[in-house]
């Protein structure tokens, strides 16, 4: 389009682009490469490292934790595969829940190896004001610990009316 608008000799020198056409840019697809280039090495560079693998810290909770803010009671459920009741310790300490799980795990065949495995999880939440931490009740079944913190009055909060204007 460019190489059929007229040419004048002018005070200022027009460059002129690839293919011999002239244009008021300089060399117009030369830039666009350049451009697509460094937007394709941003991005590159952006969406290989991110999301950089973050490693989780020794002993963190290793599968799903959730929290659900239920309107009487705030319930959290940890999944823990292959734990039993008694390799649990819950704790209430101010206002953070602990949870923390160990499991240890020995084979021993004769005459071959004696092999010990330990598995560690810990995981601390912080509780929000306004639950009664003197009740907290843990119920393990299935593989998923599941803890019920109930909300004293000022937790549970009031309606509010919206009247007309």
């Amino acid at each position: 389009m460019f190489s059929m608008i007229p040419w004048k000799s002018s005070p200022f020198k027009v460059p002129v682009g690839e293919g011999g056409a002239l244009t008021p840019f300089g060399s117009f697809p030369k830039i666009m490469k350049r451009m697509r280039n460094e937007f394709e090495e941003l991005f590159n560079r952006f969406y290989d490292e991110l999301p950089f693998p973050v490693p989780e810290p020794p002993g963190a909770w290793p599968w799903g934790l959730t929290a659900l803010d239920k309107p009487n009671e705030i319930v959290i459920t940890a999944e823990a595969p292959g734990f039993e009741v008694g390799d649990f310790e819950v704790q209430v300490r101010g206002n953070e829940l602990i949870l923390h799980a160990a499991k240890k795990a020995e084979t021993n065949e004769e005459g071959k190896y004696h092999e010990v495995r330990e598995r560690k999880c810990y995981e601390s939440v912080t509780l929000p004001p306004g639950v009664n931490t003197e009740k907290v009740e843990a119920k393990y079944h299935n593989g998923v610990l599941t803890i019920t913190v109930p909300k004293t009055a000022e937790g549970k909060g009031r309606k509010v009316v919206i009247k007309n204007a």
